[in-house]
């Protein structure tokens, strides 16, 4: 008698999902795992991973109420990680949802300073910023897991780089200054690049549908810095490069990172000057993709 009872059930199931996708089918292949529960009032049937993705989840609940019933169905949504993220503690058997994971993170983007006098002609667009967190604990706060606070270590390289007629360079080997090229060179470029190890804590809220926001600090130890230029003369490449450039040494970054249709979007600003007190200021501003 109870197999026949489950086996209306899965008929149930099954049919409740058809009529409400409209005719839409669903065909899970190689399922990892199949759970059925039965009690005298409810059947749910779960279906945790397919193949090519394991962290789907199919699930469908049917309450029965004398000679009604009453069915939900969730399905968990197609997705795709360019970093796998790793599942830390335990779950039950009939659930998919884990309070902690540890993750790594890419991000690559573009660099606009602010607060710039009118002798820095960056130029946006050939001024990268490469972010990586290597390590990163998510905590979710909520078991429907909308709600996370997570803390990362990783690395940064920014590039803040002109493209015109002026260059950066130290000026009695100490301050950073800003200098005009001779009529005789042919400048390529003269970029400052910031090296930091990143400390980032951060609170999202994911709304569904594929929109999510978070916001936190990223704290920066500004390890290293440079200035390279690069430009012809009579012909001939020439690249210079100066170090020990006086960068402020710790900073703070304020980031805001979205996810509008699933496309994974962040912006970051600091209030701080990237040098320390010289003959040039300017604060950082960037923009890009955080994977």
């Amino acid at each position: 008698m109870k197999q026949i009872h489950t086996a209306l059930t899965i008929v149930l199931v099954l049919s409740a999902y058809s009529a409400s996708a409209q005719s839409d089918t669903l065909v899970i292949n190689n399922p990892h795992k199949v759970t059925i529960i039965s009690n005298d009032s409810l059947q749910r049937v779960i279906v945790n991973g397919k193949q090519g993705d394991d962290d789907f989840n199919y699930q469908n609940t049917i309450r029965l109420v004398d000679a009604n019933y009453e069915s939900h169905t969730s399905i968990s949504r197609d997705h795709w990680e360019l970093i796998p993220s790793v599942r830390v503690g335990s779950r039950k058997d009939d659930e998919q949802d884990y309070s902690n994971v540890i993750s790594a993170h890419l991000g690559i983007g573009f660099t606009s300073p602010t607060h710039a006098d009118d002798r820095l002609d960056f130029s946006t667009f050939k001024s990268l910023e490469l972010i990586t967190t290597i390590a990163q604990w998510d905590h979710f706060v909520d078991r429907r897991r909308r709600n996370m606070l997570s803390l990362g270590l990783g690395l940064n390289w920014r590039n803040y780089c002109m493209t015109g007629d002026r260059f950066f360079t130290k000026a009695d080997g100490s301050d950073v200054t800003v200098a005009r090229y001779p009529l005789t060179y042919e400048p390529k470029f003269s970029r400052i690049r910031i090296f930091a190890l990143t400390a980032t804590l951060r609170f999202e809220h994911d709304f569904g549908h594929g929109f999510a926001i978070g916001f936190g600090p990223v704290f920066n130890y500004n390890a290293h810095a440079s200035i390279k230029n690069k430009y012809k003369f009579l012909g001939e490449k020439h690249e210079r490069m100066e170090k020990n450039i006086r960068q402020r040494p710790f900073t703070i970054d304020w980031m805001l990172n979205m996810r509008i249709a699933d496309i994974p979007l962040y912006v970051k600003y600091s209030n701080d000057d990237v040098l320390k007190d010289g003959g040039v200021k300017f604060k950082s501003l960037s923009f890009g993709l955080y994977l």
